[in-house]
């Protein structure tokens, strides 16, 4: 087998100790996306989440949606409880992989209504994050819709901790890269997309343990242009 990206194997160790990270209920984004595909549920509806960890968010919008979802990863072992805790009922599966390589398999490009990705892009570096929202794109069929959330530089808990990166505006070695972006950042960055609606919004995320942390994300949703 061949060995995990740094990334990947700093995530699956952390999964290791610390199991179900943010608890059992859904991210703001989750929330903040079924409320807009609320009107469109149904059992057709294909959803991708990508970066899904254990799959809180993928069950929750599988639940609320009553849709076909997929939640992929690169962390083999949050996968693994990904799977384990798939509830009877639910269209969901979780296998491990990127949106890169995952776009590259037939049938999968421009096969998806909705590209879901929760706090992954600011993990990525420059190169990584284009290349990562080209990859949302092919995946997002004609007219599909895309939801993002990402750490802003309001954020009060990560913002500036850490490391600077040399070179590179508003990023931080804290554990992992943790870049911040900017609206403009976005806008380019996603300009495969027509930015339906791009806002920050600030909020508690209740992790386990009972442990609660003040953030402030991007949230952002497009439209793939239809051909």
């Amino acid at each position: 087998m061949s060995p995990l990206p740094p990334e990947a194997a700093y995530w699956d160790a952390r999964y290791a100790v610390d199991g179900r990270l943010w608890g059992d209920g859904p991210s703001e984004l989750a929330r903040l996306a079924v409320a807009r595909l609320r009107p469109h549920a149904a059992p057709e509806l294909a959803v991708l989440d990508v970066g899904c960890g254990y799959g809180r968010d993928t069950r929750y919008i599988a639940a609320e949606l009553h849709c076909r979802a997929l939640g992929i990863d690169p962390s083999p072992r949050a996968v693994a409880t990904a799977q384990k805790s798939r509830s009877a009922g639910l269209d969901v599966e979780f296998t491990a992989g990127d949106a890169a390589s995952l776009a590259a398999q037939p049938g999968q490009a421009g096969s998806w209504d909705v590209v879901y990705a929760c706090n992954v892009y600011h993990l990525m570096g420059p190169d990584a994050r284009r290349a990562f929202a080209a990859a949302l794109a092919a995946l997002a069929r004609p007219g599909g819709l895309v939801f993002l959330s990402t750490l802003s530089p309001r954020d009060p808990q990560h913002y500036a901790v850490g490391a600077p990166v040399p070179g590179e505006e508003r990023s931080w070695i804290e554990h992992v890269y943790l870049h911040f972006c900017t609206a403009e950042e976005l806008e380019a960055d996603f300009g495969a997309f027509d930015v339906l609606d791009l806002e920050e919004r600030s909020y508690d995320e209740h992790n386990a343990g009972g442990v609660v942390h003040r953030h402030a994300s991007w949230f952002l949703e497009g439209r793939r242009p239809a051909v």
